[in-house]
């Protein structure tokens, strides 16, 4: 069943490897650029048995920050590695979402704070590094510049665009339940789908994690408004999980 589950895993790597080989230019996360090669060191892909993919923030060589509603749902998971002998799979094998987290809350509108923090089964490259992550327990101001950065498509809809690291850099346009920030640059820019799980930046430190998007007007789709849970305020939970797990 494990090599079953495994090739499975491989086969959503391989679609995903075939189509930005084919792709030109990147230009997004959505209405964005190719995101620096330093933040490639900190920011992993995550797959899943599901078909799905999200983003994760690296917090040590076998621990990995992410959106809670990314892995909760049953499934295995895994990172990808993009070796030069071509993708690799490392499994994540165990899974803690944050106490607090409710499946729910996109359908309630209630937010919550949507982080998980999973476990590798082996040690990522040496070239990775850990994020810095904010300990900030305040919530930023509002038109604060952030930088978000994902693995997802660059292009609502189109599954062929994913799987490349972009960014864009978008305005606090404000807060939510005092958990989450708001951003939206008034144009076509932000998180879409796969860049959940991802780093919101300011000056280079982990400020949130990419949770949700909406399209201009909140219409369901990307390139409107893009929500991200500040992680200041959890950050004792983050790092206590990481040493619980023996991950830190």
């Amino acid at each position: 069943m494990r090599r079953l589950i495994a090739a499975i895993a491989r086969s959503i790597v391989a679609c995903s490897v075939l189509a930005f080989i084919g792709a030109g230019p990147a230009h997004a996360i959505v209405g964005g650029a190719a995101a620096p090669a330093d933040l490639k060191t900190q920011t992993v892909l995550i797959v899943s048995t599901r078909g799905a993919s999200c983003t994760g923030v690296v917090l040590s060589a076998r621990a990995v920050l992410t959106a809670a509603h990314c892995v909760q749902p049953a499934a295995d998971y895994a990172v990808v590695l993009f070796e030069a002998a071509g993708p690799r799979l490392v499994s994540v094998t165990r899974i803690a979402l944050h106490p607090n987290f409710d499946p729910k809350s996109f359908e309630t509108r209630r937010p919550t704070p949507d982080l998980a923090v999973v476990r590798l089964n082996e040690a990522l490259p040496p070239d990775f590094r850990p994020a810095q992550l904010s300990a900030d327990l305040g919530l930023p101001a509002r038109a604060t510049r952030f930088v978000l950065v994902g693995y997802g498509v660059a292009k609502d809809g189109d599954g062929k665009s994913a799987g490349t690291l972009r960014s864009v850099e978008l305005p606090s346009i404000g807060t939510t339940g005092g958990i989450m920030i708001r951003l939206s640059s008034g144009a076509a820019a932000g998180g879409c789908t796969g860049d959940s799980g991802g780093p919101v930046l300011l000056d280079g430190v982990v400020t949130a994690i990419i949770g949700w998007s909406t399209a201009s007007g909140g219409a369901r789709g990307c390139g409107g408004v893009t929500g991200a849970t500040v992680i200041g305020p959890q950050r004792a939970w983050i790092d206590a999980t990481a040493r619980g797990m023996g991950a830190n």
